[in-house]
């Protein structure tokens, strides 16, 4: 049995004052709560949007196995904006508040949260009810360890399995630096999950470090571990590293003096490449790709091999560069070393010129890959793995051939352009 596509989403909190009586005594273990609480709020409240880096790489246990098999490992782009998580690709041009999980796809799990939310809910939502549990030592520091618990109603932490969906209540326990007060560490295990949504348990591990991000250090996220296993067994894993963080500015800044005036001549107006369907591109690599040190989301850059015409006119011209995703690599031993690359076109670009390459892959075509890598098995059984139906809509498959599967600068391919869709921007 295969484990449906997980996702976990932690939705917006809304800071509420914790359940206090006032007629109740202040215990110590309450005043170092309270303190706790005033350093973690004044850590969030002068935090600015920032981006991060994620490295996640996603694996699943069968019920019968005792090894995590790799699923994939992704990059993205995570964004804290405003309070709001958004993701992207690398170097995409702008972060969307869109649904994870169609970024990604895949079989593995998935979340959001970790930045700052689960933080928050934790707590400020008022509904964990803490325990001092003494003192422990993490990542050599000494740390204030508290057990906690958050009920499932009002716990704003929503669990999907496939089209099911729920509010789900957790536990576990939260670290603070004997020092500083600032988080250490968050555990969180999923224990309480509606009847509706298949899964049996969850499990959650946030480290936190001092983070530069530009002249500022806050405490942020450095590494996740998650586990989630379904009711036959089968677990999934993630584990995620942060890394890159840096300050987003999203938005222009409107200065109102004159500005120093401009002796240089204009610059031409950008303008929009519009390829028209059924043109033939021929692409080269720019660099050289080895799939043992890339992952799902990285950038490969290809330039226009010769000049492309129609009817005389130059479309595109030699030298132009055209940006594609991985979006999935799935590597096999049998017949032999090989590994399927499923490549999804981006931005193409020269000059002051920009536009988004929509293209299928014609050459090296994936048939002829097909039949000459696996020459020696059955016709029937000289096809892509049936995980490369997962890969995102116009993505093109190659085959890879070796132990080491790679790709040499100078690889070249062959593109046929296919109708744009009238909402593309570049």
């Amino acid at each position: 049995m295969r484990l449906a596509p997980l996702y976990l989403m932690l939705l917006s909190v809304q800071a509420l004052p914790a359940q206090y009586d006032p007629k109740a005594p202040l215990t110590a273990d309450t005043i170092l709560m309270a303190r706790i609480r005033s350093v973690v709020s004044n850590m969030m409240a002068r935090m600015p949007n920032f981006t991060c880096v994620e490295t996640i790489e996603r694996s699943r246990r069968e019920q019968t196995s005792k090894k995590f098999q790799l699923l994939d490992t992704v990059r993205l782009e995570v964004a804290l904006v405003d309070g709001k998580e958004l993701y992207a690709w690398p170097g995409a041009n702008k972060f969307e508040e869109s649904d994870v999980r169609a970024l990604v796809g895949g079989q593995g799990a998935i979340g959001t949260g970790d930045f700052a939310l689960h933080a928050k809910s934790i707590y400020f939502s008022g509904n964990a009810k803490f325990e001092y549990k003494g003192q422990e030592t993490i990542n050599g520091r000494p740390a204030h360890k508290f057990y906690f618990r958050v009920p499932q109603t009002g716990s704003y932490y929503i669990m999907r399995v496939g089209s099911a969906e729920g509010e789900v209540g957790y536990s576990g326990w939260v670290w603070n630096d004997v020092e500083t007060l600032e988080i250490t560490r968050i555990e969180m295990n999923i224990d309480e999950i509606p009847q509706q949504v298949p899964l049996k348990e969850g499990h959650k591990l946030l480290d936190y470090a001092p983070v530069k991000i530009g002249a500022e250090t806050y405490t942020l996220p450095v590494g996740m571990d998650m586990s989630l296993t379904a009711m036959d067994g089968t677990e999934s894993r993630n584990r995620t590293l942060f890394s890159s963080c840096r300050q987003y500015a999203g938005e222009s800044t409107l200065i109102f003096e004159d500005p120093p005036p401009d002796t240089a001549a204009p610059k031409p107006a950008p303008t929009v490449i519009n390829l028209p369907e059924g043109v033939t591109v021929q692409l080269k690599l720019m660099t050289a790709v080895d799939l043992s040190k890339s992952v799902v989301g990285d950038s490969l850059k290809f330039e226009v091999a010769k000049n492309v015409e129609r009817q005389g006119t130059v479309l595109l011209p030699k030298g132009a560069t055209v940006q594609m995703r991985i979006d999935m690599a799935v590597c096999r031993d049998f017949p032999t070393g090989h590994c399927f690359l499923a490549l999804v076109p981006g931005q193409v670009s020269y000059e002051n010129a920009t536009g988004i390459f929509h293209a299928k892959l014609l050459y090296p075509a994936l048939d002829k890959q097909l039949e000459m890598a696996f020459v020696n098995l059955r016709p029937e059984m000289r096809m892509a793995p049936a995980e490369m139906a997962m890969a995102s809509p116009g993505a093109s498959i190659l085959l890879l051939r070796g132990a080491r599967a790679k790709l040499s600068s100078g690889f070249n391919t062959t593109w046929r352009t296919l109708e744009g869709r009238g909402d593309d921007k570049p």
